[in-house]
């Protein structure tokens, strides 16, 4: 498969070194698309198409593929020129700015065999496929509970200054629910479904000089009146990660660097019913996972997609499923907004009348001139 790469930024050049370094197989970098042109020198050295435009090198004919990581507000006009011109489009998270966007994304679909992939690499994590593994078993039984505290995506200010489309709503479409949790709201949902109500309380502009959330307190009800709390910063340091998934026959923790499994013996339901033990709990036994070696996991996925392509595998970050966290990462920036609970499945129109007055308001940021070090490894959870 021949990839091109539309924005050398960060995270572009993460993907573009992944191709180089062989680690995908049955994949070549042949273009990239940047701004300015002097940031493609080390690719022109290599024989690789440099365009200083997304258009030109979607146009050009030399790719099968494109990967977009462009900031956010661009994804869907070079997303949807990629998928009208027939070629497989994975796109950085997150799909778009809001639901309503994400959708015309994914119509611009040409064909059944053309992919249209999310770069949702924590499916990829060790800890959180273990876990989908035992929930897909049977191991928790009926979700009764859910909660995953996640603030340990501590920004200073230096991050939001270094780019003027970074954290405002013109760029972004949101702060920290929209950089950086869709990967821990995709995995919320991939792993215990999506609820039907939402309650949230965003704090916008709290811990830095931004006009987007970086705290959020939320709280969810599940069809079958399980319940959830959702929890995320970008203001706390050292902070915490710990996910909790409790059923009716077991519960699962984890930091993202182990799991455990506590298996109750006899369901919760039953036993309650049947005990003569006034103080009395089911007898447990516990699992613990470790993994033995970390993933490389965006190389993961883009093995994936050449795979799927290929007819040889399904793919593992579909982008319709990327609806799913856009949905639910709006439904609590909205709740704040209307001070009220928000049911699901969110009506997209509607929020993207709110998002728009917010978009109209928004200015971009002024970006600081200063050497900002920069350790990609670092922001990966």
């Amino acid at each position: 498969m021949k990839f091109g790469i539309i924005g050398l930024g960060n995270i572009g050049r993460v993907h573009a070194k992944n191709i180089q370094d062989g680690l995908i197989d049955g994949a070549d970098l042949v273009a990239v698309a940047n701004q300015p042109a002097a940031s493609m020198d080390d690719f022109k050295q290599q024989n690789i198409a440099c365009f200083g435009d997304a258009s030109e090198l979607i146009a050009s004919g030399i790719c099968d593929a494109v990967i977009v990581a462009l900031p956010t507000h661009l994804h869907a006009p070079i997303g949807i020129q990629a998928l009208e011109a027939g070629l497989h489009l994975i796109m950085e998270k997150p799909l778009a700015c809001h639901k309503a966007e994400g959708e015309r994304i994914l119509a611009a679909k040409q064909r059944d065999d053309q992919i249209i992939a999310l770069m949702m690499n924590q499916r990829t994590h060790p800890c959180y496929t273990k876990i989908k593994q035992w929930i897909d078993e049977g191991a928790l039984g009926g979700l009764q509970r859910v909660s995953w505290t996640m603030t340990n995506w501590f920004r200073p200010e230096i991050y939001y200054a270094s780019s003027p489309w970074r954290a405002t709503w013109k760029g972004e479409g949101g702060g920290v629910l929209m950089n950086q949790c869709p990967h821990n709201i995709d995995v919320l949902q991939w792993l215990v479904g999506m609820p039907t109500k939402v309650r949230a309380s965003c704090s916008f502009g709290k811990y830095h000089d931004i006009e987007v959330e970086d705290e959020v307190n939320a709280f969810f009800e599940f069809a079958n009146g399980a319940t959830g709390q959702f929890t995320a910063s970008t203001g706390e340091s050292p902070g915490t990660n710990r996910l909790e998934i409790v059923g009716d026959s077991g519960t699962i923790i984890t930091d993202g660097n182990s799991v455990k499994l506590i298996s109750n013996k006899e369901s919760v339901s039953a036993f309650s019913k049947s005990t003569d033990e006034m103080f009395g709990s089911p007898e447990t036994v516990e699992k613990n996972f470790q993994p033995l070696e970390a993933v490389n996991q965006h190389a993961a996925i883009l093995n994936n997609v050449v795979q799927a392509a290929a007819g040889k595998a399904a793919l593992i970050s579909p982008a319709i499923e990327g609806l799913n966290s856009l949905e639910l990462a709006g439904a609590m920036i909205y709740s704040s907004w209307i001070n009220d609970e928000v049911n699901l499945p969110l009506d997209g129109a509607a929020y993207e009348i709110a998002i728009q007055e917010k978009i109209a308001q928004s200015k971009p940021r002024k970006v600081v001139q200063t050497a900002a070090k920069v350790d990609m490894s670092k922001s990966y959870r």
